[in-house]
């Protein structure tokens, strides 16, 4: 027959093919569906998920409630180290040198990045694409949780005091914080956010865009 009928089963294939594709793009279209909830109601779920918030629904996107008191939703945690020097050096009458004093301190920080969850935090559809409306990433916290010095001198008339500690540590935690501003933590903020987006949605494709204030 396949002698007689070549052109008869070429159609047959081609036919086979085409209900194979329609099958497999019907099916991933079910699978979003079912990820996204297929409403809105589904987007509502999924951000108070992440954000651990109430939310409702405005205009066809979802949003977290209003509150008098800003949250924070903290999506990395790390703990980074630092070091930092402080010098002073005092005279006598103005005129004879009391001595140099110098304090070198390390500290060891847990440092917490998220957003705060100002109004304005959304996620809606745009055709086929989940969007998140979220602020800009930051430091929420850096905890001290220990320190100790590496290097402490003190001057036949200057030495080392408690405020003097308690500068360098005011110095060194501010430190710490620009540190970890510059090291990527706030991107690895941004793609921990499009990740469990993309998990809880079930999608493959999540465009984050910027609050207003």
């Amino acid at each position: 027959m396949s002698t007689h009928h070549p052109e008869l089963w070429k159609t047959l294939r081609w036919f086979a093919l085409l209900v194979a594709v329609v099958l497999l793009a019907w099916l991933g279209m079910r699978t979003f569906e079912r990820g996204v909830g297929g409403t809105v109601n589904g987007l509502e779920k999924v951000l108070g998920a992440i954000t651990n918030s109430s939310t409702h629904i405005v205009e066809g996107r979802a949003e977290i409630l209003e509150k008098s008191e800003i949250t924070e939703l903290a999506l990395v945690e790390m703990k980074m180290s630092t070091t930092r020097t402080f010098e002073n050096e005092t005279f006598v009458l103005k005129y004879f040198s009391g001595g140099k004093k110098r304090l070198i301190i390390q500290g060891e920080y847990r440092v917490t990045a998220g957003y705060k969850l100002e109004p304005g935090v959304s996620l809606r559809m745009d055709g086929n694409t989940p969007v998140a409306k979220f602020p800009k990433p930051e430091i929420l916290s850096v905890e001290l949780i220990d320190y100790q010095p590496l290097s402490e001198e003190s001057g036949w008339w200057n030495g080392i005091t408690p405020e003097d500690r308690s500068q360098l540590l005011r110095e060194l935690r501010q430190q710490m914080k620009i540190k970890a501003q510059e090291s990527g933590v706030l991107d690895m903020v941004e793609s921990t956010l499009r990740t469990r987006l993309k998990d809880l949605l079930g999608t493959g494709n999540v465009r984050v865009e910027r609050a207003e204030n």
